[in-house]
């Protein structure tokens, strides 16, 4: 199985770059949105179980993250972010025109793929899969951080800081963490801008979750220390049209934590089942 790896230009004329994992006589295709700091390529070994069941997979690098272009961690506007999405399904859908097209997202991802399905015209799409999607975080920050956070995005959205993850905190899988840490692509930042836009925007799907007209299905670690597993399980809830999955004891990335197996393979018995 190979990826290929491409480009298309974003509406203000970065070039986003995508991976392609193909396979012989697809019968669907699912666009995967990655999270904060990462890249597309840590879902090959997803990609691998879904290509072995018929299922063409591409994902996105984000703006600002893995090789694609712009300032690291960081969005000139939210708005761009789900046009980034956008053009990436269109990309996606001139490469096949007439198969059953689904939309994931993890973290961050999921907190763009779920304001995309709410806000933007879903006709292409036959489902959408959200990965421990980040609509509020597991934790409270303290109330002068959030302040100050607003305050500095109204004058200098694009100032970088760290983004205070710490990597033994998305998968119990020690082996993973080394992976996460090592990995040249993940940089660890995210800017004023894009924090304040990102919690504006989980609050916004988090309030309006029973409008979205299409099928999905919310997965999540119960033992998530970084986004809120309560917030998922509050989404999926509002809306009949979307299932509900805990995933016993895993971490931020249940897909890269113990059982990912297994889970992978619900995922792609999902998509299947939904075609």
């Amino acid at each position: 199985m190979n990826d290929e790896l491409e480009y298309f230009l974003s509406q203000d004329g970065l070039r986003l770059y995508y991976r392609h994992w193909d396979c012989n006589s697809p019968q669907s295709m699912v666009c995967i949105v990655h999270g904060l700091a990462e890249h597309s390529g840590r879902y090959e070994h997803v990609a691998q179980w879904f290509v072995s069941q018929g299922i063409t997979v591409f994902a996105l690098d984000l703006r600002g993250h893995g090789v694609s272009w712009g300032k690291r961690g960081h969005a000139k506007s939210y708005e761009l972010l789900l046009s980034d999405v956008e053009e990436f399904l269109k990309t996606a859908r001139a490469t096949y025109t007439d198969l059953p097209m689904f939309l994931m997202g993890h973290s961050l991802g999921g907190n763009i793929v779920a304001n995309f399905v709410l806000t933007k015209p879903v006709n292409e799409l036959k489902g959408f899969m959200l990965s421990s999607p980040w609509f509020k975080l597991a934790f409270e920050p303290p109330a002068w951080k959030e302040k100050l956070a607003h305050f500095v995005s109204g004058f200098w959205p694009s100032l970088t800081q760290p983004d205070g993850l710490d990597a033994s905190d998305l998968s119990r899988d020690k082996e993973e963490v080394l992976k996460y840490q090592s990995d040249p692509l993940i940089h660890g930042l995210i800017s004023s801008g894009l924090y304040t836009s990102v919690i504006s925007a989980g609050d916004n799907v988090l309030e309006s979750a029973s409008e979205i007209k299409l099928k999905g299905l919310v997965f999540h670690g119960d033992a998530d220390r970084v986004v809120s597993c309560e917030a998922s399980e509050a989404f999926a809830n509002k809306n009949e049209l979307v299932e509900w999955k805990v995933i016993k004891g895993a971490y931020h990335e249940a897909l890269n934590d113990f059982g990912k197996e297994d889970l992978i393979a619900y995922l792609a018995d999902w998509i299947n089942s939904k075609r």
